[in-house]
């Protein structure tokens, strides 16, 4: 079979975070009505659904959107029945995957079925990574001369030395810079999701704010973390492509992570003075932890 692992569509991740991956069972078009469909699971999910929706291939990338044709629930149920049951696939026409890199998930269709079942369509349509056997060899590693074993400690001192010379030798500078912690919980009835806000400001030696890294942590219910992620929700409060930032999800805690850095800039309009930065975030209703410094 033809499936695939695929990363949903790029966001500009940083601060560690995780690409999703979800394991893309078929890319195909049904016959009788002439339609692209495509269906697939969240890799590793503890959860017994698959999604699918009408698709759409652009250049290296399928796209997923929701359908509404009643009829199309049943068209997924056959699909996975006759893959499942390593029946006659004669109605379905299927879209390589071969060249295709990434998902785009506008929105989708979900579908409960038994973990079994969602097993079997892994094992049947996900290729196996290839395990590769290491080469066992003969050869008797080279000595390396007594120079080269001295070399990286020559190095090391070299490096220490000019280090302490260098701060021996330079006018006392001051090297303290201040940070502002503030945090605010409120609730986002858009999605159903409590938010618990934390931003650290960065000021520099002038007390000037010089950027601020932000996490928002969305905590839900099950069933409206479920909802939040499955509608394609989540897209929407990811940081676009030219935001300094990423995300995280975590399906055990029911949990969606946020984290943008702001460099401040002329466009930046809030207040820059640390005493500014201050009563303007109190006023708005956050917590903050004042002037931290690190010498």
């Amino acid at each position: 079979m033809n499936g695939k692992t695929l990363k949903v569509v790029e966001y500009n991740l940083t601060f560690g975070t995780n690409a999703r991956l979800v394991d893309v069972f078929g890319c195909f078009k049904y016959i009788k009505n002439n339609r692209l469909y495509v269906i697939y699971a969240d890799n590793n999910s503890k959860y017994n659904l698959i999604y699918y929706g009408s698709s759409h291939v652009k250049n290296n990338s399928i796209l997923c959107m929701e359908s509404n044709d009643s009829k199309d629930e049943e068209i997924i149920k056959e699909f996975i029945f006759k893959v499942t049951n390593k029946e006659n696939l004669d109605g379905f026409e299927f879209i390589s995957l071969d060249s295709i890199e990434s998902i785009e998930i506008i929105n989708s269709n979900k579908l409960e079925i038994k973990g079994e079942v969602l097993t079997s369509l892994v094992d049947i349509t996900i290729p196996k990574p290839e395990i590769k056997e290491e080469r066992v060899t003969n050869d008797t590693p080279k000595k390396k001369s007594s120079v080269g074993k001295l070399l990286p400690i020559i190095i090391i001192l070299l490096v220490v030395g000019g280090g302490f010379l260098y701060f021996t030798n330079t006018p006392e500078k001051n090297t303290t810079i201040k940070t502002m912690n503030c945090k605010k919980s409120y609730s986002d009835d858009k999605i159903s999701a409590k938010v618990n806000e934390e931003s650290i400001y960065n000021f520099d030696h002038n007390d000037l704010l010089e950027s601020i890294d932000t996490t928002l942590v969305y905590s839900f219910t099950e069933d409206d973390y479920l909802e939040f992620i499955n509608k394609g929700l989540m897209y929407q409060y990811m940081p676009d492509a030219n935001t300094e930032g990423g995300w995280d999800k975590d399906d055990s805690k029911f949990t969606f992570s946020v984290m943008k850095k702001l460099k401040i800039d002329s466009s930046y309009s809030k207040k820059k003075d640390y005493e500014g930065v201050l009563i303007e975030n109190k006023n708005d209703g956050y917590t903050c932890q004042e002037n931290i410094e690190g010498e």
